[in-house]
């Protein structure tokens, strides 16, 4: 009978044992899964912001395909400081959501990489919600119904364009993609309002 019971403490110690060996080595496996998680996750908001960026047009293109981490701006830009692929990008972003994002929030986002306060500065960290908005509807293309209606949108516009320059002798020709914001902010309400005058010729005199 004490031998039994010898060796029932025996087990009961080496189980003792044994859960408290693994203690630790499950703590860490629990920690490098969690650290393996966020890694992943952080590397989705970069991948998904880098699409978005591709297919607008940043000349580091090739660059971006194997990006795992923040890129600067690297659009190029017109005379007026913009890209048109980008800038009417947001106009669309704009007339299928309604949300307005400015070309300067776009800018000011990828001005840094990191916040304030040392973090990542990820579209979806809670700080930037008109990024996140855009980034998450750009990603969440179904059949890429986004990205067809985006190209789309660019030959209407250009076609409103081609128009009014030939129909439009005071107007002096200039290329689509040397067009000033307001210039596109008209031809984008001309794309969504039949019944709007469009004025580019005014726009130029005036400057822009």
């Amino acid at each position: 009978m004490g031998m039994k019971v010898k060796a029932k403490t025996i087990i009961i110690l080496i189980f003792i044992v044994a859960i408290l060996v693994g203690i630790p080595f499950g703590i860490i496996e629990y920690r490098e899964r969690e650290a393996e998680m966020e890694q992943r996750r952080i590397l989705t908001s970069y991948s998904r912001v880098n699409e978005l960026l591709m297919a607008t047009g940043n000349v580091g293109a090739p660059r971006l395909q194997n990006a795992r981490g923040y890129v600067p701006f690297g659009l190029a830009t017109n005379s007026w400081g913009i890209c048109m692929k980008t800038y009417l990008l947001l106009k669309f972003h704009e007339r299928e959501t309604e949300n307005i994002i400015t070309w300067e929030t776009l800018v000011d986002y990828f001005s840094e990489e990191f916040e304030p306060d040392g973090s990542l500065r990820l579209y979806n960290n809670g700080n930037h919600p008109e990024m996140q908005a855009l980034v998450e509807w750009w990603a969440g293309a179904v059949g890429m119904e986004i990205v067809y209606g985006f190209r789309e949108y660019l030959d209407r516009i250009g076609a409103i364009y081609t128009t009014y320059r030939e129909s439009n002798e005071n107007f002096s020709d200039i290329i689509l993609v040397e067009l000033s914001p307001q210039m596109l902010d008209a031809l984008a309400r001309a794309e969504i309002d039949p019944d709007y005058v469009l004025d580019l010729t005014s726009l130029q005199q005036a400057g822009y």
